[in-house]
């Protein structure tokens, strides 16, 4: 936090949800300790509350510090209910400004971000925590569409929406939904096969999607300086994309499918 402050950065996040560091020591189920930072739940969750006491001492009062909160654990031994709220109410007491949330932990089986889980299935729990503090309350996981994410802030669920996966499978998903353009967004369909699935191999992100993300200096996409005369077979997704790009470039193009509709295995199920 103090080299971001350096940096000349206005803020920053503390993770202490989906099970990483600060959300071990808040658990019973990871914290082993008998000394002062384990037993008890006080004791438990004295550490996120000491890391964002001691970023606000150090990078002043009008230094952003959000802390992203664990509310719903989802795995054995995991924080209760009471738990969560007085964790938030403690680390708004520290220093925090903004609370955003996040669900489960990497190691839950219960389905949190995948394509089954229903658009903004936990916002019942984001809104319960809202209710306990004074500070701004963020939502996120499976909100895909700025109309959802409006609806959300109007129905007093969230003070705010984070996004990750949508802005892979469109960078310019908040400049079409400033337009007015939100029907041109592409929209992420929560596969993680791409983003997560990549990461947790060590490699880079990316999306089924949006191919260029995260590799946009190397997949680049020019004019063509010999059109061609391109015949696609095939209108599934990947046929309409090889399309879309190909007709970007210049060329020209014509697609062939068997079928009535476009759409192929995602039309059919």
């Amino acid at each position: 936090a103090a080299l971001a402050r350096e940096a000349g950065y206005d803020g920053v996040e503390v993770m202490g949800s989906e099970g990483y560091f600060l959300n071990q020591f808040t658990a019973a189920r990871t914290n082993q300790r008998t000394d002062s930072w384990g037993g008890s739940a006080e004791n438990r969750r004295r550490l996120p509350v000491e890391v964002v006491g001691r970023v606000r001492k150090r990078c002043g009062p009008d230094f952003i510090i959000a802390y992203r909160i664990s509310v719903l654990d989802l795995v054995e031994g995991g924080n209760s209910w009471p738990d969560v709220a007085a964790l938030a109410k403690d680390v708004e007491a520290s220093g925090a400004n903004i609370l955003n949330t996040g669900i489960g932990w990497h190691e839950s089986r219960v389905p949190t971000i995948a394509h089954m889980v229903p658009r903004g299935a936990f916002t019942w729990a984001i809104k319960r925590l809202k209710a306990e503090v004074a500070i701004p309350v963020v939502a996120s996981n499976r909100i895909n569409t700025p109309e959802q994410a409006e609806q959300l802030i109007a129905d007093g669920q969230a003070d705010m929406v984070s996004l990750a996966r949508p802005l892979l499978a469109d960078p310019d998903f908040v400049a079409k939904a400033a337009a007015g353009a939100s029907s041109k967004i592409n929209t992420c369909i929560g596969c993680n096969q791409a983003c997560l699935d990549h990461i947790f191999a060590e490699k880079r992100a990316s999306c089924l999607l949006n191919p260029r993300a995260c590799a946009e200096t190397e997949l680049v996409i020019g004019k063509t300086a010999e059109p061609k005369k391109i015949a696609v077979v095939g209108a599934g997704p990947a046929g309409l994309a090889c399309a879309q790009q190909l007709a970007r470039a210049g060329h020209e193009v014509h697609v062939f499918e068997k079928h009535a509709k476009a759409g192929g295995l995602l039309r059919d199920g």
